[in-house]
């Protein structure tokens, strides 16, 4: 396959050579080297293409294509609006801008192009499947809005899955799916578990319409080693490598498991090293789909993890289909995958609700305390003074800084609220990656709730831009609370902020992903901060804010308590029993 894209290249570039202003040559030539992931090469061919025929909707998206692949969404925005100009019922166009307007969270926006590709092309699965997935935005202004968007991708996913049912050929969906997931649909606080079961049941029935079951091998024998494969797309510096690939590689038992890293992301630093060294076999992409599958099945795992389904495209498409006896999800994505191809959810104890069963399509093993082995923060906390940040010298600063789809409306207020208690305290977020939009959005509700009591957000609110690793950890040692995040609760910030002892307000909610943090202080024995209801939480942030001394002691106990949220065997050797009997025909788990 390489030998005939080389040949094709050359065969353009002769053309080129001998005729520059051949048109089809240039966008032909420009889609190879995308394919080759040679994109400056590929946005030269593209960007003569256009200039030689600027009428042409098929010439400027393809352009679009290139420079959203580059991470040039806004100017790919404008090539794809351009090409509609020229010809409206381009639905492929409509597609795509769809896509570049979604990772810009303009998704009302994109909702509408999707919307347009379909009307144009009745049985275009690509686009409904998108339009379904842009049912659910990144925030909402207010809490009716949470309903009515869910209801809408409910009735979008139903449609869906009755259309990929009954298409001639839904195999051809399969490379498309994982470009487009729920992804927001935890983020609404509620239990998800119906609709994901309807969204795996898709996906699943899409990869079996493509792919045959294959043959699974034998079983290990009595005391052979146990094939442990790991899937993932963030073998490198993240919150899914630090929690909990990292601690697995680290310390399961070489003699009883043979693990292989999947790595399906082509980014590399110095973790991804890491896991290479820690690794028995590790397999980095990018691999084509097919590619992959005959990887993995050619290894011929006994077990597979996926440690998050619903982030990584790619891991997504492998956990659709069957490729070992026995696969498992974690928490990476903290919510139930829906997927029939799963058959364990392996979770935290101390994290999981009482009945949280209930709440899995998988069968949930819930590993002792926070099942994860976590080493303390080595990343160096680098000087950041309150200036830096945006905050004065002189006031109770409130970290706030969780992902701002975390935010739900309702609970805007409770900001509001403490300020009014506590005079010139500050709270300390963080901007959204995702466009520009979202932070405009959330300042705007903030300023909503500052104002119905008589106060100015803008007096008390602080936006930091996106921080490098080593600066947001410096950061949070500028703040005198942290105020976790009601819905969602954080978890690695929450354990990074240990580095500073920084006291900690949350309230658990009703399922795992809300009751990080309330883990983290239960297996410290430091339940005081741990609040009850609304009311409490904000009684409790405010008794801090206003009291340096109870500040002072809870950071003290903190200090002397960490240690117990560190370096935790007591999860592995649980996670290694549970692999060993799921493995092995006959044993009870």
């Amino acid at each position: 396959m390489a030998g005939r894209k080389s040949d094709a290249e050359s065969h353009y570039c002769s053309a080129i050579s001998l005729r520059p202003d051949f048109v089809d040559a240039h966008i032909h030539l420009a889609l190879l080297l995308l394919d080759l992931d040679r994109l400056p090469e590929a946005l030269v061919h593209a960007e003569r293409a256009v200039a030689l025929r600027p009428d042409s909707a098929g010439a400027r998206n393809n352009l679009g294509n290139i420079l959203r692949t580059m991470g040039l969404r806004d100017a790919a925005i404008a090539q794809y609006e351009a090409a509609l100009g020229t010809d409206p019922s381009s639905f492929m166009a409509h597609y795509n801008c769809g896509v570049a307007l979604r990772g810009e969270a303009r998704i009302a926006e994109a909702r509408r192009h999707f919307a347009q590709a379909l009307a144009l092309k009745p049985n275009f699965l690509e686009a409904e499947l998108a339009l379904c997935m842009a049912e659910l935005p990144a925030l909402y202004n207010d809490e009716p809005e949470i309903a009515e968007r869910r209801d809408a991708y409910a009735g979008r996913l139903a449609g869906l899955c009755a259309d990929t049912a009954s298409a001639e050929a839904p195999a051809a969906l399969a490379e498309t799916i994982g470009s487009h997931q729920p992804f927001y649909l935890p983020y609404q606080g509620r239990n998800d578990r119906e609709l994901q079961v309807l969204y795996g049941s898709m996906v699943c029935g899409v990869m079996a319409a493509r792919y045959d079951a294959p043959v699974m091998p034998a079983a290990p024998g009595p005391g052979e080693p146990i094939r442990l494969g790991i899937v993932s797309g963030f073998f490198r510096q993240h919150s899914n490598w630090k929690i909990p690939i990292k601690g697995w590689l680290s310390e399961l038992d070489r003699t009883r498991f043979h693990v292989s890293g999947y790595y399906t992301s082509g980014e590399r630093d110095d973790q991804t090293e890491m896991a290479a060294t820690l690794c028995r076999r590790f397999v980095q992409g990018p691999l084509s789909l097919d590619a992959w599958r005959r990887t993995i099945l050619d290894d011929a795992p006994d077990i597979l993890i996926f440690p998050e389904i619903g982030m990584d495209k790619v891991s997504a498409q492998l956990a659709a289909q069957r490729l070992a006896a026995v696969q498992c999800a974690s928490w990476g994505h903290p919510v139930t995958s829906g997927f029939p191809t799963i058959d364990y959810f392996i979770s935290s104890d101390l994290m999981e609700p009482a009945g949280a069963a209930a709440q899995y399509s998988e069968r949930l093993i819930r590993l002792p305390n926070l099942s994860i082995y976590y080493e303390p923060s080595d990343v160096p906390a680098r000087g950041v003074d309150r200036t830096q940040l945006g905050l004065r010298a002189d006031s109770v600063a409130f970290w706030c800084c969780q992902s701002l789809p975390k935010y739900l409306p309702q609970f805007d207020q409770v900001f509001a609220r403490i300020a009014a208690k506590v005079p010139g305290c500050q709270f300390t977020f963080i901007e959204f990656a995702g466009g520009r939009g979202v932070t405009e959005m959330f300042r705007g509700r903030l300023d909503r709730a500052f104002l119905a009591l008589g106060l100015k957000a803008a007096d008390h609110c602080v936006f930091l831009p996106r921080l490098a690793p080593d600066h947001f950890v410096a950061a949070i040692g500028q703040c005198d609370v942290v105020l976790d995040s009601i819905g969602w609760s954080g978890c690695n910030s929450i354990l990074e902020s240990l580095v500073h002892n920084v006291p900690i307000v949350t309230l658990p909610g009703d399922t795992m992903r809300a009751r990080h943090a309330a883990a983290i202080l239960e297996r410290m024995g430091m339940r005081e901060t741990t609040a009850r209801t609304v009311d409490d939480y904000v009684s409790i942030a405010v008794s801090l804010g206003r009291d340096a001394a109870k500040r002072a002691e809870f950071s003290t106990r903190i200090a002397n308590k960490k240690q117990l949220v560190y370096r935790d065997r007591v999860c592995i050797a649980a996670l290694e029993a549970f692999l060993d009997k799921a493995a092995r025909p006959g044993q009870e788990v």
